[in-house]
């Protein structure tokens, strides 16, 4: 059942699932790897890791648990745990063409494409429709900035892996940050979403449509990403981003200072200098807040031009301010 509804697309489900199987047999490392796969999907490498480790535990000599656990390692920024585990399933499996991909993206990752290519190739010898090494092929275009090919590269794994929602956000975020080609961002964005409705998709949805200037419809998009999980930081702060470059100030605080505490040391200065400005605008403003959160702003940039303005307006602070800055870049 697990299966069926992972070939399906229904991804919590097959977690369900896949979670049953291993309360019922503890030592199943099939449904161990499964659920570390899953959480790789969900870009989650830090639960993927511990159920690829639990794996590990009951199968120290099974191909798919090591190289899982490679994956999550190698997105952990533990290259040499990577490596180890990979090369560790090949020696069991010579012909495992995952753990081939995997190395190809742990060696894209160290910069030697050398190497990096001379796996992927294994790996396409032996499985022509592995999806990890087409996805790992785009990714190698994407760092030698041959965007077309990623581009190519992530199409041909879409065909063949057409429910994969992660691709789409990783597309999307090719277009976005590489080529600045906002819409075709937010397309990819958007089908992600439709594939698999949750905060995260959701939210890089809106942050596209915010790319777009569509604030209105990007705060729509936050909310819902914020009602499916009311603690996932980065919907909150985008939220608030959305709703403040709309002057819905007051709207704006509460989500925004939620997002930054989850967020933590992953919060970007917009986050705090725009918190500060909307204690500024709002009616009435609070001076004494605003300061707190434009000092956290330039405490990170002394220089940042938006923060210094919102501090000299504060020796005139009063209710019911306008805007004079407006916060840029991606929310």
């Amino acid at each position: 059942d697990a299966d069926g509804a992972l070939k399906a697309g229904k991804y919590d489900e097959a977690l369900a699932g896949y979670a049953q199987v291993e309360r019922l047999e503890p030592t199943n490392a099939d449904a161990l790897v499964a659920q570390s796969e899953i959480q790789m999907i969900f870009r989650d490498a830090k639960k993927a890791l511990a159920f690829a480790q639990q794996a590990v535990q009951v199968a120290p000599r099974n191909p798919r648990a090591l190289t899982a656990q490679a994956r999550a390692e190698n997105w952990l920024n533990n290259n040499e745990k990577a490596l180890d585990a990979a090369l560790n399933a090949l020696e069991v499996d010579p012909k495992y063409a995952t753990a081939l991909a995997v190395l190809g993206e742990i060696y894209t990752d160290e910069g030697n494409v050398t190497k990096a290519e001379e796996y992927l190739k294994q790996a396409q010898a032996i499985e022509p429709n592995n999806v990890t090494m087409l996805r790992n092929w785009a990714y190698l275009f994407q760092r030698r900035q041959q965007y077309e090919e990623a581009i190519k590269a992530y199409d041909v794994a879409l065909s063949v892996a057409p429910l994969r929602f992660d691709l789409f956000l990783e597309k999307g975020l090719l277009y976005e940050i590489s080529l600045a080609d906002y819409p075709k961002a937010t397309a990819a964005y958007e089908r992600a979403a439709r594939i698999y409705k949750s905060a995260v998709t959701l939210d890089y949805y809106g942050q596209g449509l915010y790319n777009n200037n569509d604030h209105l419809q990007a705060a729509r998009v936050f909310r819902e990403a914020v009602e499916l999980d009311p603690n996932y930081g980065p919907a909150l702060a985008h939220l608030g981003m959305a709703l403040y470059i709309r002057r819905n100030y007051e709207d704006a605080i509460a989500p925004l200072e939620k997002g930054i505490q989850l967020l933590g040391d992953k919060a970007r200065i917009e986050n705090f200098y725009t918190l500060g400005l909307a204690y500024i605008y709002k009616d009435p403003s609070d001076c004494e807040k605003a300061a707190f959160w434009l000092n956290k702003a330039l405490a990170i940039d002394p220089t940042n031009s938006i923060a210094l303005t919102g501090m000299n307006s504060l020796k005139n602070c009063q209710p019911a301010a306008d805007a004079t800055e407006t916060p840029t870049g991606n929310p």
